[in-house]
């Protein structure tokens, strides 16, 4: 008995360490890293309670908050933008997450672009996404100042990005949230947080 149940543990072992090592690159150097501060944690919420609605690291550098996730795809059906949004005390802030690293060039207006090994390809512009999230946001949270931005992986090259919303690297987006001074009273912040789950499990 005592042999199977150590050979179930060690399988267990083996498949959890297997899928940390799958997962871990889309970690690394994403905003994932910053909102989570260990890939222990991340993992774990992730993978065992599947729920990545709350960090621990994070409840310690802007207090209480809840994260929020929505996408928007393509004609295609392709994801073509990921958000995550931060619903703390400090204030809203929603996030387009652009991964990949490369070369990124576009502005406000017009198409982007990103070079890749010597490469130019077409890629989503996040100032279209950004706009359309708040025309979702505008109906979920009322009466308060929500900011939006771009953030891109720590290996990305932005230096060829023009854009009225602040454009930055996954590294850089922990300071511009605890850089915030908006009050909102936790009781509003969770009400707001509770709409947009809402909305985002139903659309």
């Amino acid at each position: 008995m005592g042999e199977l149940v150590a050979a179930i543990c060690v399988v267990f072992i083996g498949i959890m360490g297997f899928k940390a090592y799958q997962a871990y690159p889309s970690y690394k150097g994403s905003l994932y890293q910053e909102l989570f501060g260990s890939y222990a944690e991340y993992f774990w919420r992730f993978t065992m309670k599947q729920d990545l609605s709350e960090s621990s690291y994070l409840n310690e550098k802007i207090g209480p908050h809840r994260l929020g996730y929505n996408a928007y795809f393509d004609a295609m059906g392709k994801q073509a933008a990921a958000f995550v949004t931060v619903f703390s005390t400090r204030g809203v802030t929603s996030v387009c997450m652009m991964g990949g690293a490369g070369a990124f060039r576009g502005g406000d207006t017009g198409s982007w672009s990103v070079e890749r090994d010597g490469k130019v390809v077409a890629c989503a512009s996040p100032v279209v996404y950004l706009r359309r999230q708040k025309k979702l946001l505008d109906g979920i949270v009322k009466g308060e100042r929500v900011r939006y931005i771009a953030a891109f992986a720590d290996a990305a090259d932005i230096t060829g990005v023009r854009s009225a919303y602040p454009m930055m690297r996954a590294a850089e987006v922990l300071s511009y949230l605890e850089g915030q001074d908006v009050v909102i009273d936790e009781a509003s912040m969770l009400e707001s947080f509770e709409t947009f789950k809402g909305m985002a499990r139903n659309g």
